[in-house]
This record gives structure tokens, sequence and C-alpha cells, in this order.
């Protein structure tokens, strides 16, 4: 994404989170200053900002926290695991059950589920 349409985003967050900008780092979590009302009038916010629709069901996909084995099955499904070692496959599920709990979305996250729409 270009820096000033990074930028926008940036300053259209902080302003709908009652935050200072600098506060806004791509590893900032949201889960504490964002709850779902903030999350649609901000994509509102951003509709306007950019004069854009963005997919209806958008607030839907950032708040659901993806189950990190489902990446492992699709990887088997499409022959992805082929030629990696018990030991990797392993470690990939052991990877998979660190992270389970610790799904929290940040501001990367959230800009990188919107950037696709923006210009």
């Amino acid at each position: 994404m270009e820096t000033r349409t990074r930028r926008k985003l940036l300053r259209l967050m902080a302003e709908h989170l009652g935050v200072k900008r600098s506060e806004l780092t791509d590893e900032t979590p949201l889960d504490d200053i964002m709850d779902e009302l903030d999350l649609i009038e901000l994509i509102m916010a951003i509709e306007e900002e950019f004069n854009l629709e963005l997919p209806d069901d958008i607030d839907e996909l950032f708040l659901t926290s993806p189950n990190p084995y489902v990446q492992i099955f699709q990887d088997t499904l499409d022959g992805k695991l082929r030629g990696k070692s018990e030991e990797e496959i392993e470690a990939m599920f052991e990877k998979a059950a660190d992270h389970q709990d610790k799904v929290e979305k940040t501001v990367k996250d959230f800009i990188d589920l919107v950037a696709p729409y923006l210009p």
C-alpha cells in the first residue's frame, strides 16, 4: 500500500478509536481499544474518505478468529506438505497450538484486510 494511503488510514483509525496516531503501530492490539461499534463506524469512515464500498461482511471477517489448524489441513489437501519431515509437520502443529489462544487482532491485521480495496 502506498504511504499516503496508509497514513490516511492510520489517521482515520486514530480519530475513530480516540487514540493518538503515534500509538498505532503494526503490532498495536485492537482488542482493547476497539469494539464492534467502533469497527462499524471505522469502516463507514473509510468508505466515505476513500469514496468506495467495502464488502458487507468485512467486519465479520475481521472479528472472526482463524483456526490455526485450518491452514495446515488446507496445505495438506493442496499437497504443500509433501516432502516435509515428520518433525517439520509436528513443529507446525506445535506452533498452531501455541498460537491458538493468542489470536489478537492488530493494526496490521486490519490494514491487511482493507488494503486490497483501497486505491
